[in-house]
């Protein structure tokens, strides 16, 4: 009984996240609360996520990652971006996708896409290359880059995608190390940042001017003195080295995003109303409660149910290639039509289960469900930088066909081929 409770909990919380009428933290923490009353869990367990080493990881690098976004660092990039106002042709729309894959590392891509509109409208309006024709390919410059290097929140990528399985697969051996999404990331990156430096011009050349009114974010300048910048930046580049040399600091990368926020509280940089605000969003609780649920399936056995489900409609030993193509055509596929964060939490466990029936090694097919959830060019519904893009440009999904569906083959294609190398089903 207990193995079915936990199955229609499990389902109740992908529909919920499909419908997203609440946030992603709201579902989880029912699940969790669910799954203690029907005896599923035990009190001790219902919150335990929130006391996990990869929340405890998350929390305070958010915190990290919205300091660093408030201080001049963006401002010089817009003001790199001016003086590149100047430029012509290759040099102009390089140095415009240049500085979209950078600041995608550092802020949220809605934020990017804001500051990119904004940069953007200056352009002259009519010619080949105008604000309206290079929105969209900016968009695929920041969906292939975001977040992909280990740096902030993209140092944290392997932890987030080991809370959604690790109670399926306890084996520390097919847990994710930090540099895995670096390194799987890395080809389909390149071949698709190679893609929309040459394809823009698939893009419907229409004049007009950008639409504004779809940016409702405003970045925040920086508001720190310099010498509070510099003790920032140095913080910040302790904590990625602490995280990056794990080999050697062990479980203190784990700490050191806390070390650092402690660090700046003391030092009166940061506020601490500011630090709780930013480790207590909605991300945590939905990485907390997804800690448990995953834990649930794998100890309940119903994870076993599911991956004996999928097992069935692709057959016993199916070819590791054609499986890794399957879940990255289904993974990008879906998320150009649900949230980013919506399609990686339903479908990480999923590829989990499937891992587990089959004996295969999971990592490949987890990264690509973890991943490959960000190449959501197609639609405005896939992210809200999409509907920025999209909102911003005016063009509508079927104008862009001709440059939205390479990107998409290229996508599918180039991650199959990253997963395969890299982690292998059969080893």
């Amino acid at each position: 009984m207990e193995m079915y409770i936990v199955l229609a909990v499990t389902i109740f919380m992908m529909v919920m996240f499909v419908w997203h009428k609440v946030p992603f933290g709201v579902t989880t923490m029912t699940c969790c609360v669910i799954l203690m009353v029907t005896g599923c869990i035990d009190l001790n367990a219902t919150f335990s996520g929130f006391g996990n080493k990869i929340v405890v990881l998350i929390a305070p690098m958010l915190a990290l990652g919205n300091v660093l976004g408030k201080t001049s660092l963006v401002a010089n990039l817009q003001d790199l971006m001016e003086s590149m106002k100047g430029k012509h042709g290759t040099l102009l729309v390089l140095s415009i996708f240049l500085i979209a894959g950078i600041m995608a590392q550092l802020i949220p891509s809605t934020a990017v896409l804001a500051i990119m509109v904004v940069f953007l409208s200056t352009l002259g309006e009519t010619g080949e290359i105008n604000s309206r024709r290079l929105m969209l390919p900016t968009l695929g410059i920041t969906s292939s880059c975001k977040f992909r290097f280990p740096i902030g929140l993209g140092a944290t990528q392997f932890a987030v995608i080991n809370a959604m399985y690790a109670g399926i697969i306890p084996d520390e051996k097919y847990a994710l190390k930090m540099l895995d999404p670096f390194i799987f990331s890395i080809f389909p990156m390149v071949v698709l940042i190679i893609y929309c430096i040459f394809a823009w011009r698939l893009v419907p050349n229409k004049a007009g001017t950008l639409n504004k009114d779809a940016v409702k974010q405003k970045m925040q300048k920086g508001i720190y003195t310099p010498g509070q910048e510099k003790l920032i930046y140095v913080v910040f580049a302790a904590v990625m080295l602490l995280m990056i040399l794990n080999t050697w600091t062990g479980d203190i990368m784990y700490v050191a995003p806390a070390i650092g926020v402690l660090v700046l509280i003391y030092a009166g940089v940061l506020k601490v109303k500011d630090a709780v605000a930013s480790m207590t969003v909605d991300m945590i609780w939905m990485i907390a409660g997804v800690l448990v649920v995953s834990d649930a399936l794998g100890s309940s056995g119903a994870s076993e149910l599911i991956g004996n489900a999928f097992m069935g409609l692709i057959g016993e030993n199916p070819s590791s290639i054609m499986v890794m193509f399957l879940f990255s055509a289904v993974t990008i596929i879906v998320t150009n039509f649900l949230s980013n964060s919506a399609t990686q939490t339903v479908l990480v466990p999923i590829a989990a289960s499937l891992a587990l029936v089959g004996g295969w090694d999971p990592r490949g097919i987890v990264l690509i469900a973890g991943i490959a959830n960000m190449f959501d060019i197609a639609l405005p519904s896939g992210s809200g930088e999409a509907a920025v893009a999209y909102g911003a440009s005016g063009y509508n999904p079927a104008e862009v066909l001709p440059f939205s569906i390479p990107y998409i083959i290229i996508a599918i294609v180039t991650c199959t081929i990253s997963a395969q190398m890299l982690f292998p089903l059969y080893g």
